[in-house]
């Protein structure tokens, strides 16, 4: 991810672990986060230090203490992150769910995988997509 970075919400320690060394072997940076409450906590002190955002946030539906779909609307919310595209991860997700997520704001809803090929097969799918596809954004903070 040119001069960026991925920020990623996930309670599990194994999903987190995977991800990282997905992320390593593309040299994708990610900031890791375990606890809902971490991320806005996190972006905020970006923004008041003057640090560079992340390009995407990765949210699991399945975060404590709040649910990713909370840390979404929250992200949406804001002023000063609502332009950061925020991918959601669900696993058994229903149509009702996922409807929620993208009335929500999500920019992608993408149910994890219970294989290893297939784990492999939506990262790959999902990194080219946002790293090489995808027009993100960049918001001057200052102009706010």
């Amino acid at each position: 991810m040119e001069n960026g970075y991925i920020l990623m919400l996930e309670a599990d320690a194994q999903d987190r672990e995977l991800s990282s060394e997905y992320f390593k072997a593309r040299s994708i940076s990610c900031e890791f986060m375990s606890y809902s409450n971490e991320v806005m906590t996190f972006l905020n002190r970006k923004l008041i230090e003057n640090l560079p955002l992340p390009k995407v946030i990765i949210v699991s539906l399945h975060s404590v203490p709040d649910t990713g779909l909370f840390v979404l609307q929250d992200v949406k919310h804001n002023d000063y992150f609502n332009h950061i595209p925020v991918v959601v991860l669900g696993e058994n997700t229903t149509a009702d769910m996922v409807k929620r997520c993208y009335a929500a704001g999500a920019n992608t809803f993408i149910n994890k995988p219970f294989s290893n090929e297939e784990t492999s097969t939506k990262i790959n799918l999902f990194l080219d997509y946002w790293l090489h596809v995808a027009e993100l954004a960049h918001k001057n903070v200052a102009a706010l």
